[in-house]
């Protein structure tokens, strides 16, 4: 079994979140983009379609797609019933990061749960967050 990450946007956050990974971990493979709506008249159906003909039935496609519910994400959703298929909504760096340094994990859903886990801890509001630290040290 071979996994396979696809990153899928509106636009072209997929292919800068790839070249933002390749800038700090180096080239990679096995990631592969989508980015829908650049080309006037390119499909969405047809783009995904033909990017998931590329897979075998034994390969694991992780997919992360920019919005939940998006039409980028509605389209992979369609694929939910194939095995070895996850979908994953809200694609940004860090998050791309720890599932790429993580690659190796066998275990499918510990390997996304703690992708996502670790994404989410690095949203931060910086001046709550600086505020809060240097408030912290004064009471000590």
């Amino acid at each position: 079994m071979k996994r396979h990450i696809i990153f899928a946007s509106h636009g072209l956050l997929a292919s800068g979140i790839l070249s933002s990974v390749e800038l700090i971990l180096g080239k990679q493979r096995d990631i592969h983009t989508l980015c829908a709506y650049i080309d006037d008249g390119v499909d969405i159906s047809h783009q995904v379609n033909e990017l998931m003909a590329r897979f075998s039935d034994n390969d694991e496609v992780v997919v992360i797609t920019d919005i939940f519910a998006g039409s980028v994400n509605n389209e992979f959703i369609r694929f939910l019933p194939r095995p070895g298929f996850h979908l994953l909504a809200g694609l940004n760096l860090p998050l791309a990061i720890d599932l790429l340094i993580s690659m190796e994990e066998e275990n499918t859903l510990k390997y996304i749960n703690e992708a996502l886990i670790n994404s989410k801890e690095s949203i931060q509001y910086c001046n709550q967050t600086i505020h809060d630290a240097m408030h912290n040290d004064k009471e000590f």
